[in-house]
């Protein structure tokens, strides 16, 4: 009787993002993007976070490994002394679009 012949090993491919960093960074775009058009300044982590629906870890995380090209942040140094980091960010280019943002993603890959 024949041996039943086993599937092909797939090779496994690195991959470059997690399963949502597309979709993180397009919804933090349009968070940073509608708080420009409010005039409301460089807004926190943890807002961002609130108004995505995107846990602030993978916020950070975004931000600081995919979208630094993107945004202009900083970290307040006399809240950091008392043990609290608070990053405030904002867009470098508000006049940025989405398809732009994803263009600029798909290179650093």
């Amino acid at each position: 009787m024949p041996e039943p012949e086993s599937p092909p090993e797939k090779k496994k491919q690195k991959q470059a993002f997690y399963k949502n960093t597309r979709i993180n960074a397009v919804r933090i775009f349009r968070v940073l993007k509608q708080a420009y058009m409010e005039d409301r300044g460089p807004i926190t982590v943890s807002e961002i976070a609130r108004l995505a629906g995107i846990h602030k870890w993978s916020v950070s995380r975004t931000l600081d490994v995919w979208m630094q090209p993107f945004v202009e942040s900083v970290v307040v140094e006399e809240l950091e002394q008392v043990g609290l980091r608070i990053k405030l960010v904002r867009l470098k280019n508000p006049e940025m679009t989405e398809e732009q943002l994803l263009r600029g993603l798909s290179v650093r890959v």
